[in-house]
């Protein structure tokens, strides 16, 4: 026969066993979710939450349309639906045109794959190219170019 003592020490120990599991648990789920989004970038959680500071106006997004046709026309294509002369056949790159694409690639999404780019389908990153702004204005204009859905 079990002591109540040894009774509430096994209780105890057992909740917390599966306390520290399902904690584990959710962890690394969420930590995998956030990680690994759209066509297998791996963006931070919080970069969604950035917001562009550039307002939309016919300036900004004119310069934003400059910068695009100067370094991103060549993969993405001049009307931004990833038929450009350099694109890769094999990993076509993102559909800019595709509104249906915009909630998964909010502005700070966006700003943080241009930024960093990735190596695996390639991407370049422009961080050593763009200033902040710049690539903040080629938001604006490559969100000129989705269609509604």
């Amino acid at each position: 026969m079990i002591s109540k003592e040894a009774g509430d020490f096994m209780s105890r120990w057992w909740t917390l066993f599966c306390v520290v599991v399902l904690g584990l648990t959710v962890t690394v789920a969420l930590t995998f979710a956030q990680a690994v989004n759209s066509e297998g970038w791996q963006v931070p959680a919080d970069a969604a939450q950035k917001k562009n500071p550039l307002e939309a106006s016919a300036k900004v997004i004119d310069q934003g349309k400059s910068l695009f046709k100067n370094y991103c026309q060549r993969c993405h294509g001049a009307t931004g639906v990833g038929d450009g002369p350099d694109a890769d056949p094999d990993h076509k790159p993102g559909n800019l045109t595709d509104a249906s694409r915009a909630a998964s690639n909010p502005d700070g999404v966006m700003y943080y794959k241009i930024w960093n780019g990735r190596k695996q389908p390639r991407m370049p990153a422009f961080k050593n190219d763009l200033t902040e702004n710049e690539v903040w204005a080629i938001i604006r204009y490559a969100t000129t170019l989705r269609k509604p859905s």
